[in-house]
Protein backbone atom coordinates (compact mmCIF):
# COMPACT_ATOMS: atom_id res chain seq x y z
CA UNK A 1 0.00 0.00 0.00
CA UNK A 2 2.37 3.14 -1.63
CA UNK A 3 1.48 6.69 -0.99
CA UNK A 4 4.87 7.00 -0.83
CA UNK A 5 11.45 12.02 -4.24
CA UNK A 6 16.57 15.37 -5.80
CA UNK A 7 19.31 15.05 -8.16
CA UNK A 8 21.91 13.57 -5.98
CA UNK A 9 24.82 15.43 -5.99
CA UNK A 10 28.12 14.48 -4.37
CA UNK A 11 31.07 17.07 -2.80
CA UNK A 12 34.78 16.08 -3.00
CA UNK A 13 34.45 13.91 -6.35
CA UNK A 14 37.94 11.95 -7.18
CA UNK A 15 39.40 8.99 -8.82
CA UNK A 16 39.67 6.43 -5.71
CA UNK A 17 35.74 7.22 -5.22
CA UNK A 18 34.13 5.96 -8.76
CA UNK A 19 33.34 2.76 -8.95
CA UNK A 20 34.08 0.66 -12.31
CA UNK A 21 30.84 1.65 -13.73
CA UNK A 22 31.63 5.32 -13.26
CA UNK A 23 28.93 5.40 -10.70
CA UNK A 24 29.76 8.23 -7.62
CA UNK A 25 29.67 6.45 -4.29
CA UNK A 26 27.84 8.61 -1.41
CA UNK A 27 28.12 8.61 2.56
CA UNK A 28 24.63 9.87 3.35
CA UNK A 29 24.05 11.57 6.58
CA UNK A 30 20.90 9.98 8.28
CA UNK A 31 19.32 11.57 11.83
CA UNK A 32 15.69 10.67 11.12
CA UNK A 33 15.11 7.39 11.81
CA UNK A 34 16.71 4.04 12.61
CA UNK A 35 15.78 0.63 13.20
CA UNK A 36 12.89 0.15 16.00
CA UNK A 37 10.59 2.76 14.47
CA UNK A 38 7.33 1.70 13.95
CA UNK A 39 4.39 4.37 12.48
CA UNK A 40 0.61 2.60 12.73
CA UNK A 41 -1.85 4.55 10.57
CA UNK A 42 -5.78 4.25 10.80
CA UNK A 43 -6.57 4.02 6.88
CA UNK A 44 -9.81 5.90 5.98
CA UNK A 45 -12.12 5.84 3.12
CA UNK A 46 -14.53 8.79 3.90
CA UNK A 47 -15.74 8.56 6.84
CA UNK A 48 -15.23 5.02 7.15
CA UNK A 49 -12.09 3.43 9.25
CA UNK A 50 -11.14 1.19 6.22
CA UNK A 51 -8.07 -0.47 7.61
CA UNK A 52 -4.36 0.20 9.56
CA UNK A 53 -1.09 0.39 7.49
CA UNK A 54 1.90 0.62 9.47
CA UNK A 55 5.50 1.52 8.78
CA UNK A 56 8.29 -0.15 10.22
CA UNK A 57 12.84 0.06 10.33
CA UNK A 58 14.79 -2.87 11.55
CA UNK A 59 18.21 -4.31 10.90
CA UNK A 60 20.67 -3.33 10.24
CA UNK A 61 20.96 -6.68 7.82
CA UNK A 62 23.58 -8.20 6.36
CA UNK A 63 22.81 -8.36 1.74
CA UNK A 64 25.33 -10.40 -0.18
CA UNK A 65 28.00 -8.32 1.83
CA UNK A 66 26.93 -5.15 2.67
CA UNK A 67 24.51 -3.36 5.33
CA UNK A 68 21.00 -2.23 5.40
CA UNK A 69 17.86 -0.93 6.78
CA UNK A 70 14.81 -3.46 6.49
CA UNK A 71 12.07 -1.28 5.62
CA UNK A 72 8.56 -2.50 5.61
CA UNK A 73 4.84 -1.35 4.57
CA UNK A 74 2.08 -3.02 5.48
CA UNK A 75 -1.98 -2.26 4.95
CA UNK A 76 -4.75 -4.68 5.81
CA UNK A 77 -8.61 -3.76 5.44
CA UNK A 78 -10.72 -4.22 8.81
CA UNK A 79 -12.89 -6.83 8.61
CA UNK A 80 -16.32 -4.72 7.75
CA UNK A 81 -14.16 -2.73 4.74
CA UNK A 82 -12.83 -6.51 3.55
CA UNK A 83 -16.06 -7.88 2.51
CA UNK A 84 -16.21 -5.61 -0.17
CA UNK A 85 -12.80 -4.53 -0.58
CA UNK A 86 -10.38 -6.41 1.22
CA UNK A 87 -6.61 -5.61 1.17
CA UNK A 88 -3.64 -7.64 2.56
CA UNK A 89 -0.29 -5.45 1.13
CA UNK A 90 3.20 -5.54 1.81
CA UNK A 91 6.00 -4.06 0.50
CA UNK A 92 9.43 -4.26 1.79
CA UNK A 93 12.89 -2.42 1.01
CA UNK A 94 16.70 -3.48 2.08
CA UNK A 95 17.95 0.26 1.74
CA UNK A 96 21.96 0.62 2.23
CA UNK A 97 22.55 2.28 5.43
CA UNK A 98 26.12 3.88 3.99
CA UNK A 99 24.93 5.24 0.62
CA UNK A 100 21.06 4.99 0.58
CA UNK A 101 20.31 3.25 -2.32
CA UNK A 102 18.33 0.26 -2.55
CA UNK A 103 19.87 -3.14 -2.67
CA UNK A 104 15.78 -5.55 -3.18
CA UNK A 105 12.27 -4.88 -3.25
CA UNK A 106 9.22 -7.04 -2.80
CA UNK A 107 5.58 -6.45 -3.02
CA UNK A 108 2.99 -8.76 -2.88
CA UNK A 109 -0.89 -7.09 -2.97
CA UNK A 110 -4.00 -8.35 -2.50
CA UNK A 111 -6.59 -5.92 -3.12
CA UNK A 112 -9.57 -6.94 -3.97
CA UNK A 113 -9.65 -9.57 -6.94
CA UNK A 114 -6.31 -7.65 -7.95
CA UNK A 115 -2.95 -10.24 -6.68
CA UNK A 116 0.70 -9.35 -7.51
CA UNK A 117 3.98 -10.46 -6.33
CA UNK A 118 7.66 -9.04 -7.47
CA UNK A 119 10.85 -8.77 -6.65
CA UNK A 120 13.15 -6.67 -7.76
CA UNK A 121 17.43 -6.93 -6.87
CA UNK A 122 19.05 -4.05 -7.98
CA UNK A 123 22.76 -4.23 -8.65
CA UNK A 124 24.18 -0.81 -7.96
CA UNK A 125 27.68 -1.56 -8.78
CA UNK A 126 26.25 -2.52 -12.01
CA UNK A 127 23.62 -0.08 -12.56
CA UNK A 128 20.67 -2.63 -13.20
CA UNK A 129 17.86 -4.33 -11.95
CA UNK A 130 17.15 -7.56 -12.01
CA UNK A 131 13.17 -8.96 -12.15
CA UNK A 132 13.85 -12.37 -11.70
CA UNK A 133 9.75 -13.52 -12.04
CA UNK A 134 9.60 -11.40 -15.23
CA UNK A 135 8.10 -13.27 -18.08
CA UNK A 136 9.29 -10.15 -20.93
CA UNK A 137 12.59 -10.58 -21.54
CA UNK A 138 13.03 -7.07 -22.76
CA UNK A 139 12.19 -5.97 -19.08
CA UNK A 140 14.27 -9.06 -16.97
CA UNK A 141 17.39 -7.10 -17.05
CA UNK A 142 17.01 -2.98 -17.04
CA UNK A 143 19.62 -0.33 -16.20
CA UNK A 144 19.51 2.19 -13.83
CA UNK A 145 20.21 5.67 -12.87
CA UNK A 146 23.40 5.69 -9.97
CA UNK A 147 21.67 5.19 -6.70
CA UNK A 148 18.21 4.24 -8.00
CA UNK A 149 15.72 4.08 -5.04
CA UNK A 150 12.40 2.16 -5.20
CA UNK A 151 9.03 3.52 -4.19
CA UNK A 152 9.34 3.12 -0.73
CA UNK A 153 12.94 3.72 0.24
CA UNK A 154 12.02 7.15 -1.44
CA UNK A 155 10.15 7.84 1.08
CA UNK A 156 12.77 7.30 3.60
CA UNK A 157 15.57 8.83 1.85
CA UNK A 158 13.18 12.02 1.69
CA UNK A 159 13.31 12.36 5.11
CA UNK A 160 16.78 12.71 5.10
CA UNK A 161 16.55 15.90 3.30
CA UNK A 162 15.85 19.81 4.50
CA UNK A 163 13.02 19.91 2.92
CA UNK A 164 12.35 23.76 3.34
CA UNK A 165 9.54 25.27 2.43
CA UNK A 166 9.43 27.05 -1.13
CA UNK A 167 11.76 23.93 -2.26
CA UNK A 168 11.14 21.41 -4.97
CA UNK A 169 13.59 18.18 -4.51
CA UNK A 170 14.19 15.36 -6.54
CA UNK A 171 14.87 11.83 -6.24
CA UNK A 172 16.15 8.83 -8.82
CA UNK A 173 14.18 6.16 -8.76
CA UNK A 174 13.45 2.31 -10.36
CA UNK A 175 9.66 1.78 -9.82
CA UNK A 176 7.37 -0.46 -12.16
CA UNK A 177 10.15 -1.16 -14.86
CA UNK A 178 10.58 2.54 -15.08
CA UNK A 179 13.40 5.15 -14.44
CA UNK A 180 12.40 8.84 -13.69
CA UNK A 181 12.96 11.84 -11.17
CA UNK A 182 9.83 11.66 -8.30
CA UNK A 183 9.65 15.09 -7.68
CA UNK A 184 8.76 16.65 -4.07
CA UNK A 185 7.73 20.12 -3.83
CA UNK A 186 7.67 21.66 -0.27
CA UNK A 187 4.84 24.03 -0.16
CA UNK A 188 3.82 24.94 3.26
CA UNK A 189 4.27 24.34 7.41
CA UNK A 190 1.15 23.51 9.46
CA UNK A 191 -0.14 22.46 12.79
CA UNK A 192 -1.55 19.00 12.04
CA UNK A 193 -3.72 17.33 14.86
CA UNK A 194 -4.13 13.23 14.88
CA UNK A 195 -5.00 10.63 17.12
CA UNK A 196 -0.86 10.46 17.57
CA UNK A 197 -0.55 13.92 18.84
CA UNK A 198 -0.12 17.29 17.64
CA UNK A 199 2.49 18.25 15.25
CA UNK A 200 4.19 20.76 13.67
CA UNK A 201 4.83 19.82 10.14
CA UNK A 202 5.89 20.72 6.51
CA UNK A 203 3.32 20.14 3.86
CA UNK A 204 4.98 18.07 0.77
CA UNK A 205 3.51 17.17 -2.53
CA UNK A 206 4.97 14.30 -4.04
CA UNK A 207 4.74 13.23 -7.77
CA UNK A 208 4.63 9.41 -8.05
CA UNK A 209 3.13 6.55 -9.66
CA UNK A 210 3.02 2.83 -8.91
CA UNK A 211 0.74 -0.12 -9.30
CA UNK A 212 -1.66 -1.49 -6.86
CA UNK A 213 -4.23 0.73 -4.80
CA UNK A 214 -2.72 3.83 -4.86
CA UNK A 215 -2.04 4.38 -8.13
CA UNK A 216 -1.90 7.91 -8.64
CA UNK A 217 -4.92 9.39 -10.10
CA UNK A 218 -4.84 13.13 -8.68
CA UNK A 219 -2.85 15.00 -6.12
CA UNK A 220 -0.98 13.33 -3.59
CA UNK A 221 0.16 15.27 0.19
CA UNK A 222 2.02 14.43 2.94
CA UNK A 223 2.54 16.21 5.89
CA UNK A 224 6.02 15.58 7.63
CA UNK A 225 7.03 16.63 11.07
CA UNK A 226 9.07 20.21 10.80
CA UNK A 227 12.27 18.73 12.74
CA UNK A 228 15.33 16.29 11.70
CA UNK A 229 12.73 13.09 12.15
CA UNK A 230 10.51 14.30 9.47
CA UNK A 231 8.07 12.02 10.12
CA UNK A 232 5.28 11.26 8.37
CA UNK A 233 1.80 11.97 10.57
CA UNK A 234 -0.77 12.23 7.38
CA UNK A 235 -1.07 11.56 4.21
CA UNK A 236 -3.59 12.05 1.38
CA UNK A 237 -4.36 10.75 -1.54
CA UNK A 238 -6.60 10.10 -4.64
CA UNK A 239 -6.84 6.54 -5.92
CA UNK A 240 -8.68 4.49 -7.85
CA UNK A 241 -11.48 3.64 -5.52
CA UNK A 242 -11.64 7.32 -4.52
CA UNK A 243 -9.42 9.37 -1.45
CA UNK A 244 -7.68 7.98 0.93
CA UNK A 245 -6.88 9.35 3.59
CA UNK A 246 -3.76 8.06 6.11
CA UNK A 247 -3.83 9.17 9.77
CA UNK A 248 -0.57 8.98 12.38
CA UNK A 249 -2.07 6.61 15.48
CA UNK A 250 0.37 5.83 17.44
CA UNK A 251 4.64 5.82 16.70
CA UNK A 252 7.70 4.42 18.68
CA UNK A 253 10.72 6.58 17.43
CA UNK A 254 13.77 4.61 16.24
CA UNK A 255 17.32 5.11 17.23
CA UNK A 256 19.67 5.80 14.06
CA UNK A 257 22.28 4.43 13.78
CA UNK A 258 26.14 6.00 13.89
CA UNK A 259 27.35 4.69 10.75
CA UNK A 260 31.00 5.65 10.02
CA UNK A 261 31.87 6.86 6.77
CA UNK A 262 34.02 4.61 5.01
CA UNK A 263 35.73 7.88 3.31
CA UNK A 264 33.43 8.30 0.55
CA UNK A 265 31.86 11.98 -0.97
CA UNK A 266 28.78 12.93 1.69
CA UNK A 267 26.34 13.70 -0.43
CA UNK A 268 24.63 17.64 -0.18
CA UNK A 269 21.22 17.91 -1.58
CA UNK A 270 20.13 20.30 -4.08
CA UNK A 271 16.96 22.17 -4.71
CA UNK A 272 15.29 24.32 -7.22
CA UNK A 273 13.53 27.21 -5.50
CA UNK A 274 9.67 27.38 -6.81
Amino acid sequence: MSIFLIVLSVLLSDSTSVQETGQMQRYVENTAFGPGERLQFSVEYGIIKAGTAVLAVSGPEQWEGLLAYRISATANSNPAFGTFFRVNDLNEALLDIVQFHTLRFYKSLEEGDFRYQEEVLFDQDAGLVHYPEETDSTLILMEIPPHALDVLSCMYFARTLPLEVGETYFIDSHIDNDNYPLEIVVHEREQIRVPAGEFDCVMVQPQLRGQGLFDQQGEIWVWFTDDERHMPVLMRSAIVIGEIVCVLEDYTEGEPLDVQNPGFPVFIPESITE
